[in-house]
């Protein structure tokens, strides 16, 4: 009689994982992620391995829009551009890994390598670079001494303590909030998101001059912005101007795009989610209810269960669909502060004019270090997705530009196209508190991007979530059953005879 008892146990202890008993919780949840950009896309995959890539695991990805979010390209006269971001650090792992796993190919890029650019302060080219490396190393040091060197080795040591995340996340371990993520790879991090750029580099002991221009260069170029910013975001700038930067061959789009298409576990909805719904009891996991209807219409709405819910998309109050949250505690704060830098990226296929910029020489690239009197914050001429120069030209700018003002820039003008876009946060040094996890299986992805934005962040920011949501469910549906167990551990009523 003791060995059938035993065998009961048994065979209620493997419905834990195979739910042979009804009465069991089988420990695969059905998932919802909102958003198909590159943190999506990242969240989608890393979850998949989380559960071992059953084929029973769901999951639902919501995009209204295309795939890849941030990460656009555009046609012009049949040849395609990037439009959204552009480039990724040599030190970008988990770019680095989904290019080898979809077998895709690296494009160097070369803006800041091969090609002539220029700092211009809205009165003259501050700094030209030559074609030959040897002497644009030469004038850097004749205008800037040896800062740009030990820039480069500060933001080295910064990118060292930056890939313990990487780590952390081999080893299974994430953080619900941005602090903490930040703290694990140097505890002074955090720190740095109360300071401004420009403090930051002065208590290095940097020139204003430098700072000025080279540093303020960076963020006026990659962000849109100035030294006020956090220091943290300042430094990714400052490793974004690097040389050792690359794209994708055929597009960055591609990655989410593969990466979302190879997945079989996903059912891919092209609906807007506009309300989640928390319906949770004692006994069992937190189940949430989203409501989602198709884009343009306005009454026709469908209603879904998941356990778990993993958002993608930025929740601050000025972009488009918001997300209501329903039947949250009150003490749950669903207030996302801040707001998105706009950014306007206008394509024009001309012949640039270097008199413009009161010069004679032609330039592949212009930075503004003071894009209050420049306009204009950077323009460059492209190359195609598949890494061929063109005589196509991007221009990023804060405000719409002028007909007038392209044709002062460029002659020639054959094609005119503008690209409007809520890229980046705006940054500051004011206290945040950002969460990924926002309730029990409910997680935020773009709480990462309060640090800084860029595609291995938004990855990173993916991944962490992937771990979170496998962990917490996972506890909670182990715990959920053994209470379980408990009560159909054998009692003499429920003896069984053979």
């Amino acid at each position: 009689m003791k060995q059938i008892k035993n065998a009961i146990y048994l065979l209620a202890v493997l419905t834990l994982r195979f739910g042979v008993c009804t009465d069991i919780q089988r420990c695969m949840p059905k998932i919802a992620i909102i958003g198909g950009g590159i943190g999506g896309a990242s969240a989608s995959h890393f979850i998949k391995l989380k559960f071992d890539g059953n084929e029973d695991l769901k999951i639902h990805l919501f995009e209204p829009n295309k795939i890849g979010g941030r990460l656009a390209t555009i046609f012009i006269d049949g040849n395609e551009y990037e439009a959204g971001g552009s480039i990724i650090h040599s030190r970008n792992r988990l770019m680095k890994y989904f290019v080898n796993l979809l077998g895709l190919k690296e494009t160097p890029y070369s803006d800041a390598n091969a090609k002539k650019f220029a700092f211009w302060n809205g009165n003259e080219l501050i700094f030209k670079s030559s074609n030959y490396q040897v002497v644009t190393l030469t004038k850097l040091v004749y205008q800037y001494g040896l800062q740009p060197f030990q820039l480069n080795h500060y933001i080295d040591s910064i990118l060292d303590d930056f890939e313990k995340v990487y780590d952390n996340h081999e080893n299974n371990q994430a953080f619900k909030n941005l602090t903490s993520l930040l703290s694990s790879m140097n505890m002074k991090y955090p720190e740095m998101l109360k300071t401004s750029t420009e403090e930051h580099f002065k208590n290095l002991g940097y020139s204003l001059k430098f700072i000025e221009e080279m540093i303020k260069v960076s963020l006026v170029v990659n962000y849109g912005q100035e030294n006020n910013v956090q220091s943290f975001v300042g430094c990714v700038s400052a490793a974004g101007a690097g040389s050792s930067l690359w794209s994708i061959k055929g597009g960055n789009k591609k990655v989410p795009e593969m990466l979302i298409k190879q997945n079989d576990n996903i059912e891919l909805f092209s609906s807007i989610v506009d309300r989640i719904t928390l319906n949770s009891t004692k006994t069992e996991q937190t189940q949430y209810t989203l409501r989602y209807k198709s884009p343009g219409s306005s009454e026709d709405y469908h209603f879904e269960n998941y356990d778990i819910v993993i958002i993608g998309k930025p929740l601050t109050d000025d972009h488009d669909m918001p997300i209501k949250f329903r039947n949250f505690d009150s003490t749950k704060n669903f207030k996302f502060p801040g707001k998105y830098q706009i950014t306007y990226a206008t394509f024009v296929k001309g012949t640039l004019r270097p008199s413009y910029f009161g010069d004679e020489d032609f330039f592949d690239a212009i930075f503004s270090c003071d894009p209050n009197k420049t306009t204009i914050s950077s323009i460059s001429r492209l190359e195609t997705v598949k890494g061929t120069v063109s005589d196509v030209w991007k221009i990023f700018s804060k405000t719409s530009l002028e007909r007038q003002v392209i044709n002062k820039i460029f002659s020639e003008v054959v094609y005119v196209k503008e690209v409007k876009w809520k890229a980046y946060p705006q940054y500051n040094t004011r206290q945040r508190s950002d969460r990924f996890c926002l309730h029990d299986g409910l997680y935020y992805i773009n709480a990462i991007e309060w640090a800084a934005s860029a595609m291995e962040m938004s990855a990173i920011g993916g991944r962490n979530v992937a771990i979170l949501a496998h962990k917490n469910y996972m506890k909670t549906c182990d715990n959920n059953n053994s209470q379980k167990l408990k009560k159909i551990k054998p009692h003499s009523s429920q003896h069984v005879e053979l």
